[in-house]
């Protein structure tokens, strides 16, 4: 009996728990009167004094800190494991990533919830907003960023399949040095664009592998990772330059102006830190450092005559190399 009784005990405190949890905040109040119902549901009723033992036995084993206020006669929680804006801001998150499944996003927006109370559940159903996205078809994703992370803490290297998508194929998989597996030495996964990207050292450079098109990714191998040193050199400069995409070139401190309208969208791409000098009273200048590439050229083309590239020459030349090509695609091709 005195097991039953601990079981007892124990059951109700992790209801509490949960349901706290769930409806209480900082902003949030639970009245007396619902834990009481709550409790007798699950046919454990209690008194008032038994209910005051509980919550003190929440605050020491559990690390649970309510509040009593006396002016809405309820009860505040003021470590809550989320807030209901924070919740909403996880769930817009899962929903709106491109590397992660429908069917995992709606997994992963479920357990959410569980964290929700019955005010805030419905309101994390976004799913309808961000379903026309284009998703990763790979639903392992997830599961292999954690063995990747594996791997780096081990210092260990790691095998892969490798594909990427061609229309000669019907837009079907085509795999890289067919489909052996690579063997590189990963260092870092890095987010861009709304996908993960492996950096590692496949033996001669440091190249980037989108996780969502790695297969079969084994468990570290047992091969002490190559290229720390490379890794430490470039680890300097990659932190330094600005990269517009995963295939980002040699790092220039680039100089650009802009016409005063585009301010938001500079704050936009390179963060709040940017120093923006006033040129005229139209424009405004800004360096910064950048790993040149296509996409950091195509960028600047989309704001026309707005924008300049000042310095150094050698981007400046490259620029207009990049504009030169697509005009020559469009005056010389036949194709109509």
């Amino acid at each position: 009996m005195a097991n039953y009784g601990k079981y007892y005990i124990a059951v109700r405190l992790l209801l509490l728990k949960q349901y706290l949890e769930a409806n209480a905040g900082r902003k949030r109040i639970v009245k007396r009167r619902e834990l009481e119902e709550l409790l007798a549901e699950h046919d454990m009723p209690v008194e008032k004094k038994t209910l005051y033992q509980d919550f003190a036995a929440l605050g020491d084993v559990c690390g649970l800190q309510l509040e009593y206020d006396v002016h809405q006669k309820g009860y505040r929680l003021l470590n809550p494991p989320f807030e209901p804006n924070e919740l909403r801001l996880l769930v817009d998150s899962v929903q709106s990533s491109k590397f992660i499944t429908r069917e995992k996003a709606r997994e992963l927006t479920a357990k959410l919830k569980k964290f929700a109370g019955k005010d805030t559940v419905e309101s994390l159903s976004r799913e309808n907003h961000v379903a026309n996205r284009v998703r990763s078809m790979n639903d392992s994703v997830v599961n292999e960023v954690d063995r990747i992370h594996e791997a780096i803490r081990k210092d260990l290297k790691i095998g892969f399949r490798y594909f990427h998508y061609t229309p000669a194929t019907g837009n079907e998989k085509t795999y890289s040095k067919d489909g052996q597996q690579l063997i590189v030495s990963p260092y870092a996964l890095l987010w861009n664009n709304g996908n993960y990207y492996l950096y590692a050292y496949d033996g001669k450079k440091f190249r980037y592998y989108r996780v969502d098109r790695m297969e079969r990714i084994s468990q570290p191998l047992a091969f002490t990772r190559e290229g720390k040193e490379l890794y430490r050199e470039k680890d300097m400069t990659h932190q330094k330059a600005k990269v517009f995409d995963m295939f980002g070139g040699k790092a220039y401190d680039v100089r650009i102006r802009f016409r005063n309208e585009l301010a938001d969208a500079v704050i936009d791409q390179f963060g709040k830190d940017i120093q923006m000098f006033a040129v005229d009273a139209e424009h405004f200048t800004i360096t910064a450092p950048i790993e040149v590439s296509p996409t950091f050229f195509a960028w600047i083309a989309t704001f026309g005559r707005r924008v300049k590239i000042l310095s150094p020459e050698p981007v400046v030349e490259k620029m207009r190399d990049f504009l030169q090509r697509s005009l020559d695609m469009y005056e010389n091709d036949g194709e109509k």
